[in-house]
């Protein structure tokens, strides 16, 4: 298999991990907070691990935290705006049916997430640009 179809397994099955583990955190914590903070904690703590997969497993980056967690955030930022913007588009002017609007969605942001992921947030191709400018 090719290594883009790799990673994009890889990184179905990160945003898979993440999901399962959402649900879990917040099933523990809604019985202890409100369901809003208990998402907002499940979210926030598997945000680093699909940070941490991305940046270690799927891409192979194994890039400073620093330097990629601004541009991973706003990755997943600019995607979920799109998604809200799709679903308002798809709800309002195309009157698609509301259970197949997040199918939609998905199928537009999964893959831009991933090539932004690939080719912006995990990029490797300033190391290589850094390591010509020195001779290597």
């Amino acid at each position: 298999m090719p290594k883009n179809g790799q990673q994009f397994i890889k990184f179905g099955l990160t945003g898979g991990l993440n999901t399962g583990l959402t649900y879990v955190i917040y099933l523990l914590l809604v019985h202890l907070t409100t369901p809003t903070v208990a998402m907002a904690v499940g979210y926030g703590l598997t945000s680093l691990v699909g940070l941490t997969l991305n940046n270690h497993w799927v891409f192979n980056a194994h890039q400073a935290v620093r330097s990629v967690a601004w541009k991973y955030y706003a990755t997943y930022g600019f995607t979920w705006l799109l998604s809200v913007r799709f679903t308002h588009v798809a709800s309002t002017n195309w009157q698609l049916p509301t259970w197949l609007i997040p199918i939609g969605s998905l199928m537009l942001t999964i893959p831009l997430n991933f090539l932004l992921s690939k080719f912006w947030v995990f990029s490797q191709h300033h190391h290589f640009k850094e390591a010509r400018h020195y001779g290597n």
